[in-house]
């Protein structure tokens, strides 16, 4: 039997012995399942490629809602020395300062709400949100730690998805320099993703707590999109929304987003319906094999004669 301390020797202080088992279990992801956060976050969420970074940069630039870069923390379960240091470049949050705040804490959950109250109170704002795409296969998770979290959940065309999916990612960074990738992934499993991702947020949907934006909608339409998106965020209209791209943030660096460069940028309409120019016979007889259902259940078409 694995035993978290060396229960063999006997010679150590009991208190000693104690001490090791603590940091052993605090070593542990999750270990304290009774800590339920009051925060009221704003979790987005939905499979990649669907416009979940440009709903991000749109809400961070609300008066109220601090949200940085993507972290994967709510949805990681292991906040191991190798993942904090990830966090502390990505939220440019000294390395000391996250051990600390580990330290003081008592839970995966009190340390993710931790350190983004001290992001959001930096940045002057009255609540923090979260965007990372995976969030949407976590929703029960989040809504079990942080019961008064709102949760957008960001749907796009399959077929543009899926032809965005298929080329990403297009950039990374090397040495602070952003690299051109060239990238071909099967169809299939791109394809499959965008169904598997978007019913497992469809799931909530009921839920006071659960909002879906189209893309298409937030890219067509930005205001009559956002305003809706607010009231249901209980957040009052804040213009600087619209003009996201004009406003200057440590959230905004390239280098925090080389892999969504556009979405520093005034909304570009140019991949809209793109699947039209890429999709050949064959891929349309893939993706309603596929996704075909799921394709009308969300109103994008009324039947599969397209």
């Amino acid at each position: 039997m694995k035993y978290l301390i060396d229960v063999s020797d006997v010679s150590k202080p009991i208190n000693i012995i104690f001490e090791h088992l603590l940091e052993k279990i605090k070593n542990y992801s999750w270990y304290n399942d009774n800590y339920i956060s009051d925060s009221t976050p704003v979790i987005i969420g939905g499979c990649a490629r669907s416009g979940t970074t440009l709903i991000r940069v749109m809400l961070d630039s609300h008066k109220n809602i601090y949200c940085g870069p993507e972290t994967g923390l709510l949805y990681t379960k292991t906040l191991n020395p190798t993942k904090l240091k990830k966090i502390s470049n990505q939220l440019e949050i000294p390395y000391n300062e996250l051990v600390k705040m580990k330290q003081n804490s008592i839970s995966n959950i009190q340390l993710i709400e931790m350190i983004f109250t001290a992001l959001q109170k930096t940045a002057g704002k009255k609540r923090w949100g979260e965007k990372s795409p995976m969030n949407v296969l976590a929703i029960d998770r989040i809504f079990k730690y942080f019961p008064k979290a709102q949760f957008i959940h960001m749907i796009r065309d399959g077929r543009d998805t899926s032809c965005s999916l298929r080329h990403f990612p297009k950039h990374k960074m090397v040495d602070g320099e952003i690299i051109e990738l060239d990238t071909n992934n099967p169809l299939k499993e791109c394809i499959e993703r965008w169904v598997h991702d978007v019913q497992e947020g469809m799931k909530w949907r009921g839920d006071p707590r659960y909002y879906e934006i189209k893309y298409e909608d937030l890219i067509i339409t930005p205001e009559e999109t956002i305003r809706p998106t607010l009231n249901f965020l209980k957040e009052p209209w804040d213009a600087n929304i619209l003009n996201y791209y004009k406003i200057k943030s440590t959230t905004r660096k390239k280098e925090k987003m080389p892999k969504n460069i556009k979405a520093q940028k005034p909304i570009d309409k140019s991949s809209y319906e793109r699947w039209k120019n890429e999709y050949t016979e064959h891929d349309k007889k893939l993706f309603k094999k596929i996704a075909g259902e799921l394709l009308i259940e969300l109103e994008y078409e009324e039947d599969n004669n397209w």
